[in-house]
């Protein structure tokens, strides 16, 4: 199973390799900064008789509906990653007001507070 799954991740490898020029061309006609966007692609594989994969074809934006408790699982599990890759966290409603007050409330320019009504 080692050798075999080697062999995928090398195959879509060496796929996005070849798909790279495009996509760095179309970032820089919509004027996109490299590190600020990302795309999932979904890639069917075939695996022949003698455990040799070969790509059938590769997706923009699959379709990540559920048909199925294990699509759920699936697919939950990659929008989960791809989130923690792109570093999108959390967003805390409590401690973010508990800043905006905290920012409010420093000293203005003569001692006095800053604070405001909201």
């Amino acid at each position: 199973m080692d050798l075999l799954w080697s062999r995928i991740y090398d195959l879509i490898i060496k796929t996005i390799a070849c798909g790279e020029h495009y996509v760095l061309a179309a970032m820089k006609k919509n004027n996109m900064f490299r590190l600020n966007c990302f795309e999932v692609f979904g890639f069917d594989i075939l695996v022949d008789s003698e455990l040799k994969p070969w790509v059938i074809e590769v997706n923009l934006s699959p379709s990540l509906a559920t048909d199925a408790p294990l699509d759920m699982v699936i697919k939950s599990n990659l929008i989960s990653d791809t989130l923690n890759l792109c570093a999108v966290r959390r967003f805390d409603r409590r401690r973010e007001s508990l800043n905006k007050l905290k920012v409010r409330a420093k000293p203005g320019i003569n001692g006095q507070c800053a604070v405001t009504s909201a």
